[in-house]
């Protein structure tokens, strides 16, 4: 709060005078200080701040009121809504006829509290130090160190005038080091006489800066090396997630390889039969060597779709149909899913435009879907256990997939939350996989998002945008 910057009105300082700064000013003449003031509360009433103009001789009431009146033509309404108020030095500093220095603390706070309650950005203060004697001088400068210690976290400005003339070279010095810094009339111009703090804090200022910018130098290569050492991170954490994912579907993947093995060794066994005849048969063993060369396609189709899902390498992009995807999943799927008693259903849209992807991310995000669904589904005695998978194309023409489950359901409080890393709703597991999915469709420039049903479960949908032909 306190580095935020404010308008002063006196151009020797600018914007330089921040909420929290405590200066000084010497003067010789009536006219010298008026000068000076009259900007700084106008600068004040324009930057919607409230006033406090706190007079003594050689000003009165009256004289500052007139001067005041020629630089801000609506003062009578400032002054009738108390944004700015010009008081005498005897009823703020003298009340009784004497200072009491925590009279005084108190009554600015209190004039800060307001000022804050009615929505003003803090306060200006300006007060002439003519009615200080020798006798208040000590408490007076008691006063000062106090604004010190507590000015930097106020809104709060302080501009304190001295009358040159009576000042001696105890109170000069006195002053000086009570303020940040000091504005004096010199050859017609105003000058600033900075303390020496200061000046060492501007300096210090200086040089941390330039340290800091080495440091954003030295920082800004290791940067670079650390984002690419994350994006190798991110994708080995997608690699590992496959092949833990891949892990769930081992009976599976078991049962499809298997089973064209198997129809292979029996087709073999009775080829090798129909040779062993007096008469072989040649027209029949000719058509189980046809079924035996289709089931080991059919084999070999499995593996290489388990080992795309398994490689490591970079995302390879190519015009998708991402019905052809589910269906591969699906198939990949449909001996888990059956053994866990789930029923399936698709409804994939014919018109589903194509999409510019990389099929193994979008095939991963597809199973993970599916996985979580059926975690959904897995207690003991759950009914019913149905899982629906749609594809449509959207009304903006991107194709939406949608993976549907008769579950445990979704708090709508963790409809974000579950895309977060780590984040898991399950006794066992790391929350990576939607995570990671979310990750995928969004490099793909689609969205991924998750709701409850109205009836019993929870839908997961990516929408993805389309390439401009239709699959």
């Amino acid at each position: 709060m306190a580095s935020e910057m404010r308008k002063s009105g006196i151009d020797v300082i600018g914007d330089m005078a921040a909420w929290g700064t405590h200066f000084c000013l010497f003067y010789e003449t009536k006219e010298d200080l008026l000068d000076a003031l009259i900007s700084y509360c106008t600068s004040g009433l324009e930057n919607e701040e409230c006033c406090l103009w706190i007079v003594t001789e050689p000003l009165t009431i009256a004289e500052a009121t007139d001067a005041l009146k020629e630089a801000v033509p609506d003062l009578d309404r400032h002054l009738a809504d108390s944004r700015i108020e010009i008081v005498s030095a005897d009823d703020f500093f003298l009340q009784g006829g004497t200072f009491d220095r925590k009279r005084v603390t108190d009554a600015l706070f209190a004039k800060l509290a307001g000022v804050s309650a009615r929505g003003y950005a803090g306060v200006r203060l300006t007060g002439d130090t003519s009615w200080v004697t020798k006798q208040d001088w000590p408490s007076f400068c008691e006063l000062e160190e106090g604004i010190n210690e507590v000015i930097g976290n106020q809104r709060l400005a302080v501009l304190c005038t001295f009358p040159l003339a009576a000042c001696g070279p105890f109170e000069l010095l006195d002053t000086v080091r009570n303020h940040q810094f000091a504005l004096v009339r010199r050859y017609g111009n105003w000058d600033i006489i900075e303390t020496a703090g200061l000046k060492s804090a501007k300096a210090e200022i200086a040089r941390l800066n330039a340290e800091l910018e080495q440091r954003v130098v030295e920082r800004t290569t290791q940067l670079m090396q650390a984002s690419e050492a994350l994006r190798e991170a991110q994708m080995e954490l997608a690699r590992v997630n496959r092949v833990t994912e891949m892990g769930q579907l081992a009976a599976s993947i078991a049962h499809e390889v298997n089973q064209p093995l198997g129809a292979i060794v029996t087709n073999g066994q009775a080829c090798r039969r129909l040779l062993a005849r007096e008469s072989p048969d040649l027209h029949k063993s000719r058509e189980v060597v046809e079924r035996m060369i289709s089931n080991g396609m059919r084999a070999s189709e499995v593996i290489t779709r388990i080992r795309a899902l398994l490689q490591k390498r970079d995302a390879e992009k190519a015009l998708l149909n991402v019905n052809e995807i589910i269906q591969e999943v699906t198939a990949l799927t449909s001996t888990e899913l059956s053994k866990s008693e789930i029923h399936v259903q698709t409804a994939l849209a014919a018109d589903l435009p194509l999409v510019l992807g990389d099929g193994v991310q979008l095939q991963q995000v597809i199973l993970n879907l599916i996985l979580n669904a059926k975690e959904a589904m897995s207690g003991a005695g759950w009914q019913p256990r149905a899982l629906c998978i749609t594809s449509l194309a959207s009304a903006s023409g991107e194709a939406v997939v949608a993976v549907r489950d008769s579950g445990t359901g979704l708090d709508p409080r963790d409809c974000d939350r579950i895309f977060d890393a780590f984040f898991t709703t399950k006794a066992e597991g790391l929350g990576m996989g939607l995570s990671i999915s979310r990750r995928i469709i969004e490099a793909h420039g689609g969205r991924l998002w998750a709701a409850p049903n109205e009836d019993q479960g929870a839908t997961i949908q990516f929408a993805l945008p389309a390439s401009g032909r239709t699959g």
